[in-house]
């Protein structure tokens, strides 16, 4: 009887080891997988990671900006949406700053983000311009502004300016606010051509148009352009 109940715990106490040695290799296989998927979903956004074979990188760390939710019931939340989109549409150009002052005279702040142009061989400060929207509630791009290099603006002036001097040519302009909106008051264009350098003047709303003979440089003389841009 004392054998037999022996032979059966010793029955009972293989067949407990079996199972448990099963379960320890389940759980194993279990752990082993889970580590592996959840390797797969682990993303290096980092810079550094760069795709060897194809030169670019193998994730695209503006997409998770791109994702980023942003209340945009307030202001300050519209204003942090433009920046995100910026920082997508303009790379790899980085804001130097953003800033608010009113440029339309109702008021209200508008929104400016000025940021450094990566081509060209003159100076290359450039800015986005938001007017506000007092209808909507909102920031809506100027392109006209937008589109001026180098400006300056002189808010109590009610002027700007903005000009691109390359190593071979350039020009700009001066914008006034006149009925409610910035039309051109001045502009030049200017040639390299060593000692005979000309720098032409037109005033579009007087049709007048004077030529001066002077050095060539990357920044206008002050009483041709007036400017605030030091290189």
């Amino acid at each position: 009887m004392r054998s037999q109940f022996k032979t059966t715990m010793r029955f009972d106490f293989t067949i407990l080891s079996v199972i448990l040695l099963m379960s320890c290799n389940i759980s194993d296989r279990n752990e082993n997988e889970f580590l592996k998927e959840n390797l797969k979903c682990q993303v290096d956004t980092t810079f550094s990671n760069i795709n060897k074979s194809k030169n670019d990188f193998e994730t695209d760390p503006y997409d998770s900006l791109a994702k980023v939710f942003v209340d945009t019931t307030s202001l300050k939340g519209k204003r942090e949406s433009i920046m995100n989109t910026f920082l997508i549409e303009n790379r790899p150009s980085s804001p130097d700053y953003d800033t608010l002052f009113d440029l339309t005279y109702d008021g209200f702040d508008d929104y400016i983000i000025g940021y450094y142009g990566q081509s060209g061989t003159g100076i290359k400060n450039r800015v986005k311009v938001y007017f506000f929207d007092i209808k909507n509630n909102c920031y809506v791009l100027n392109e006209q502004l937008s589109r001026l290099p180098n400006p300056t603006f002189y808010i109590q002036q009610k002027k700007i300016t903005g000009f691109y001097i390359g190593s071979g040519a350039g020009g700009g302009g001066q914008l006034e606010w006149i009925n409610n909106k910035w039309t051109t008051t001045k502009e030049f264009h200017v040639d390299n051509e060593d000692d005979s350098t000309k720098w032409v003047i037109n005033y579009p709303l007087k049709n007048k148009s004077e030529t001066e003979i002077r050095l060539y440089e990357m920044i206008p003389p002050q009483d041709i352009l007036e400017t605030n841009i030091k290189w």
